[in-house]
């Protein structure tokens, strides 16, 4: 475990020193407008899926980190698009945000909006300019496109307001809950996976068999989400793992999902050790 930390902080300096990079803006951007796009970015994050990026890259052959961390780059930025708009007043409604005020709250509404449509548009912009062949290029961007649109993180947006609307009268089902994190939150996470797998060459079975692995993941990390809000505030209204199912079975679901996402990176071969020591990271996370 302390060598997947190892590796964790180091992909983590070579993620946030590429956001950095890429988040200079020149005078064609408004400066209130790029001052918020780096506040949302550059705050205190685990860059979780942009790490997991480059790991799966790696593994699958990569070998030159600059055919992959424009990707990276991009996916985080997708990440903290789909943070914003959480936190939107007509969303979750948050205040503060990785322990600092939320971008709605530090700037405004307003603000807040049209810096998560740069984002999101940034991101894409970052895809295109990946260098190398366009085919990966075009298979990656394809991967992370269906994982947010209107049958991925989007579609899930909407089960989860759905959900919180209802939650006073009808708390949900599991079964309901599950396909709302699947496509909320682990359909992301695997299409993180898979983009940097097939930036790194890897071939359409292995793609296969590591989003399943990477889906796994998705709905622990979801689910260790819930577990953790739930010690830590009354998450009264919100319809999730544990208000559905309890504390002891949503514990016994997260570690489920870590089991499969293990047995899943591990069937892939010694190359994915390092992916495959992540989900027992995640059942154990304390933040």
């Amino acid at each position: 475990m302390n060598g997947l930390s190892q590796v964790i902080g180091a992909d983590r300096k070579l993620v946030e020193a590429e956001l950095r990079r890429s988040l200079r803006f020149g005078r064609e951007v408004p400066p209130r407008l790029a001052a918020a796009m780096r506040y949302a970015v550059l705050g205190p994050g685990k860059r979780i899926r942009p790490i997991l990026a480059l790991e799966a890259f790696r593994a699958s052959g990569g070998r030159h980190v600059a055919a992959v961390l424009p990707f990276c780059t991009g996916i985080e930025l997708i990440h903290t698009f789909s943070l914003i708009h959480d936190d939107l007043p007509s969303m979750d409604d948050d205040d503060f945000r990785r322990g600092r005020p939320s971008l709605h709250r530090k700037f405004d509404e307003a603000t807040a909006i049209l810096a998560a449509d740069g984002l999101f548009a940034f991101a894409f912009e970052l895809f295109a300019g990946v260098p190398g062949e366009a085919e990966p290029k075009l298979a990656a961007t394809n991967v992370i496109c269906r994982a947010v649109g209107p049958a991925g993180m989007t579609g899930g947006q909407m089960l989860d307001i759905i959900g919180e609307v209802r939650g006073a009268k009808v708390r949900g089902t599991t079964d309901s809950v599950l396909v709302t994190h699947r496509k909320k939150t682990a359909e992301f996470i695997a299409a993180a996976v898979v983009a940097g797998a097939i930036l790194g060459g890897a071939k359409p079975a292995a793609q296969r068999r590591l989003r399943q692995a990477g889906l796994a993941l998705g709905m622990l990390f979801q689910m260790t989400d819930d577990l953790l809000d739930a010690e830590q505030t009354s998450d009264a209204g919100r319809v999730t793992t544990v208000s559905t199912c309890g504390t002891t079975r949503a514990r016994g679901l997260a570690e489920f999902q870590a089991r499969k996402a293990e047995r899943g990176f591990r069937t892939l071969g010694t190359k994915y050790h390092l992916l495959a020591a992540f989900p027992e990271l995640v059942l154990h996370r304390r933040s």
